[in-house]
């Protein structure tokens, strides 16, 4: 299976970005969810789903799966550390492999959601396991146990794409996450040294959480990172804000499973408020064309969105995109 993007493909993906979805920043991120072409039409698909306002769409093509919901930070701004809503446990391996099993369409895997994916003991078994079966795994992580044996083993894996999140400048990263950036750094430039001894095909990137605090100092964050990492990211921090318009997220074939086996539909929704089934009882693909997404996206279509939708926001910059709407 192909796993870069090919020249007609990545012309395509820039295409998107600059003119339909008047984001052309998120052209390189086009390319790396749609690599190829059989990728490319099953996001047209969804994406035509969305646009006609079906209560069905095209197809399930990609999974968050929470393999744990615990974490080693207690960052000053994270709602599942503030308000933690859910006990703290880790996905059995045996449940994370029986849902690839029965979620044959899916070729794209982000192990991770509320939580700090590498405390998993088995994390490497479930990413050896998603690659084996043909899988493109995306992981993020907060680097603080990227030591040097947790390194060689994400290289080992089969781990697509591994991106580093952080906050900004060193003295910020310490006062909202409680631990120091310096020493991250140093483990990231030390794996993408033994990626390129070792000729692996990881790529690494890091990703800053932009809000009013790290917006001024973005420039200064790129210069630093750029020279590191193969691609530097902003994430805009979710935010309490009125929504009214549909929201693309239930159409683009995605799903969204909790450590405790429920599927939610988008990744802002950390209690699992807007729950539209479990694993344990269904196979993802009958879950995400099951009859709660219907109902979930017959309300969105008719702009009755319920109270979670209705007060998602995020934080809004003029370098960023929009993550879930349409720039202005």
């Amino acid at each position: 299976m192909a796993t870069q993007c090919t020249g007609v493909t990545a012309r395509v993906a820039d295409l998107v970005a600059r003119y339909y979805l008047r984001k052309p920043d998120q052209a390189e991120l086009l390319r790396i969810k749609f690599p190829d072409a059989s990728a490319l039409a099953w996001g047209a698909l969804n994406e035509g789903a969305y646009l006609l306002r079906n209560v069905r769409s095209a197809r399930l093509t990609t999974l968050n799966v929470e393999v744990t919901n615990r974490c080693n930070l207690r960052c000053t701004y994270c709602p599942a550390h503030l308000h933690p809503q859910r006990p703290r446990l880790d996905l059995p391996y045996e449940l994370f492999q029986d849902i690839l099993e029965r979620a044959p369409t899916v070729r794209t895997l982000l192990p991770f959601q509320w939580g700090e994916p590498l405390l998993h003991p088995r994390i490497l078994d479930m990413l050896r396991f998603a690659a084996a079966r043909g899988v493109r795994t995306f992981l993020t992580t907060n680097g603080t146990l990227l030591d040097r044996t947790m390194q060689e083993g994400l290289l080992s894996s089969g781990l697509t794409r591994l991106t580093v999140s952080v906050d900004g400048a060193d003295e910020l990263h310490l006062r909202r996450r409680g631990v120091e950036l310096a020493p991250i750094r140093e483990r990231v430039k030390e794996l993408c040294r033994l990626r390129d001894q070792s000729g692996s095909a990881l790529r690494v990137d890091v990703s800053l959480v932009l809000d009013e605090t790290t917006a001024a100092g973005y420039a200064e964050f790129l210069r630093a990172w750029r020279p590191v990492v193969d691609r530097v990211q902003a994430i805009p921090r979710l935010a309490r804000a009125p929504r009214r318009e549909a929201c693309r997220e239930l159409w683009r074939g995605l799903l969204v499973v909790l450590a405790d086996g429920r599927v939610t539909v988008c990744c802002p929704d950390q209690a699992g408020e807007l729950c539209v089934g479990d694993v344990r009882a269904a196979a993802p693909a009958d879950i995400f064309n099951g009859p709660r997404m219907r109902a979930l996206r017959a309300a969105h279509a008719r702009g009755r969105l319920p109270p979670r939708c209705a007060a998602c926001g995020e934080f809004r910059h003029p370098l960023v995109s929009p993550r879930f709407r349409r720039a202005d």
